[in-house]
């Protein structure tokens, strides 16, 4: 039951301070779109991929509809995704004969198996309206700030 209820606790404490860092990032684009560093872009998908944001966000509200608790599992996914040698969609692969899968590692063991299936199903959705122009990566980033600011106006 205790391990109910702190899972409950940090599930909770991990979106609220999600939501907090959104709201700092939805006030700085606000303030305008520069450049974060040269060759990035904060609307690199506009012009080859332009709905692939709503696609994303509008699935993701009617996963959210049936189970909030799939953004914390989500937000948790990009987190062990980035968390190493940064956001490169690996612990999405699967394993093969020349190694096991960054999903078989100890630390992503726990991670929910329905955000995974939440990830192939928004890649498979980009990719049918857009080609393969979306990377796995930018997909899982996208569903976690989305993620983060669905929730928040959920509360």
């Amino acid at each position: 039951m205790s391990s109910i209820s702190l899972s409950s606790f940090v599930s909770s404490l991990v979106l609220i301070i999600s939501a907090l860092i959104s709201v700092h990032f939805h006030q700085t684009e606000a303030q305008g779109t520069q450049p974060i560093v040269k060759g990035l872009s904060w609307t690199f998908y506009d012009s080859i991929c332009p709905n692939a944001e709503s696609i994303i966000r509008s699935r993701l509200r009617q996963v959210f509809r049936q189970d909030i608790g799939q953004a914390a599992g989500l937000l948790r996914l990009h987190f062990h995704d980035c968390f190493v040698q940064g956001c490169d969609g690996s612990v999405l692969l699967d394993g093969s004969a020349s190694g096991p899968s960054e999903k078989d590692a100890p630390p992503n063991l726990t991670l929910r198996q329905q955000a995974f299936r939440i990830i192939e199903d928004l890649r498979r959705r980009v990719h049918r309206e857009c080609g393969r122009v979306v990377s796995c990566a930018d997909i899982t980033a996208i569903a976690a700030r989305d993620s983060v600011f669905l929730v928040s106006l959920h509360q």
